[in-house]
């Protein structure tokens, strides 16, 4: 019986037909949930995809209709996770006392998004030795940093160099602060993450004092 709107059966009253878009659509954003909640559960390694079709209410079929594997499920996941934060980050941006703002961001992902993170370095290791899996883990990776770039470009930082290079750098210590603050706290504090980036921003203003 072909799906409908609020999960009635198509012939009863008030019901709404789903067209084949939005029934494909639905059916893919509850197996991304239910991906989502499998890895979080039981890491990337531990995860099966008969248990992710299972948790989604879907045959093994239907999940390989729109995902060709579980790697492709993590990798869409990765892609709407940072998604999410860069839209955050326009807004951050676009606001005053950026820096600060920025901090507070940086810091409450620091201390709410552990689990993702985990997971993260779990698929990086899996990654590691497939380089064609690394491959386009990099490519998804060049979605923040280019992100970044065009901040820096738009004079963020005030910086003079290359605004990719100066974008790597920005992710690196980040990431850097976040594993700290996660290990010690009291050794990085919230203030810290807004303090780095001035920190950074004059260094780089002056970048052309320095011989």
């Amino acid at each position: 019986m072909p799906p409908t709107r609020k999960g009635r059966p198509a012939d009863s009253p008030g019901a709404v037909r789903l067209t084949r878009g939005e029934a494909k659509a639905r059916t893919r954003a509850r197996l991304l949930a239910a991906a989502a909640e499998v890895f979080a559960e039981q890491g990337f390694s531990g995860a099966s995809v008969d248990e992710i079709a299972r948790r989604a209410g879907y045959t093994i079929g239907a999940l390989y209709a729109h995902f060709p594997g579980k790697d492709d499920l993590f990798l869409t996941l990765f892609e709407e996770h940072v998604s999410h934060h860069l839209e955050n980050a326009g807004r951050i941006a676009g606001g005053a006392d950026v820096f600060s703002t920025f901090g507070a961001y940086l810091t409450e992902v620091a201390d709410e998004h552990v689990a993702w993170s985990m997971l993260e370095l779990e698929f990086l290791r899996y990654a590691l030795p497939r380089p064609e899996l690394l491959a386009r883990l990099a490519d998804h990776w060049r979605v923040p940093r280019d992100a970044i770039t065009e901040l820096v470009e738009g004079g963020l930082f005030g910086a003079s160099g290359d605004p990719q290079a100066v974008a790597t750098v920005i992710i690196a210590l980040f990431e850097g602060l976040v594993v700290q603050r996660r290990i010690d706290r009291a050794a990085v504090p919230a203030t810290l993450f807004s303090d780095a980036l001035r920190w950074l921003a004059r260094g780089l203003v002056n970048e052309k004092a320095i011989p």
